[in-house]
């Protein structure tokens, strides 16, 4: 038996007790938010518990060059979709091969979580059915370009006033040297624009 098999396997221990950590926290974090009896701390438990959870499922993409976040990407977007369970809009997927360095692994996935999530949450008022995009290329420049886009209902940005989730995706995007952009025509269109 090599070194390298022992270290590999070592390795892959880690990460399994660590995606499992963070599951359990998860898991902890739902079951505390339906005990709350105030509205708003059950909302903000369940973002804390999508948010652990989300990063916990970035350690089974991880490989020694990096978080494969286009497999991260696929694994997550029906996990978002059930997430928001009464909505009936579909999340759909298009994207490039990319790993990313660990340091910016966390940042996208937080990011990616809030952007679908607001797609699903403020896109599709009731029941109505609708399609989430998730698109994530390469420009001419090595930049990269994660655009979620939804065919719902819209909005003003001119009357609409930010809420904790986009200044926490725009905070997020410093992080990566990003640019951030958001536009309603009437569907809405959120582009992240960044370096790694």
């Amino acid at each position: 038996m090599s070194d390298d098999n022992t270290d590999g396997r070592a390795v892959s221990e880690m990460r399994h007790r660590m995606a499992n950590t963070f599951q359990l926290m998860s898991a902890l974090g739902r079951m505390r938010s339906q005990r709350a009896g105030d509205l708003e701390a059950r909302r903000q438990l369940l973002w804390m518990a999508d948010a652990i959870g989300s990063l916990g499922a970035l350690e089974r993409h991880r490989t020694p060059q990096g978080v494969d976040f286009t497999a991260y990407l696929v694994e997550m977007a029906p996990v978002w979709r059930r997430r928001h369970s009464a909505r009936q809009a579909e999340v759909r997927v298009s994207a490039i091969p990319l790993i990313a360095p660990d340091t910016a692994a966390s940042t996208l996935a937080l990011i990616a979580q809030e952007l679908v999530g607001n797609a699903l949450a403020h896109g599709y008022p009731g029941d109505l059915p609708g399609r989430v995009e998730i698109s994530l290329t390469q420009g001419a420049d090595g930049r990269h370009d994660l655009t979620v886009t939804d065919d719902g209902q819209g909005f003003d940005p001119a009357k609409a006033r930010e809420r904790f989730g986009l200044w926490f995706v725009r905070s997020l995007a410093a992080q990566v040297r990003g640019e951030f952009t958001l536009t309603s025509q009437p569907s809405c269109t959120a582009k992240l624009i960044f370096s790694l």
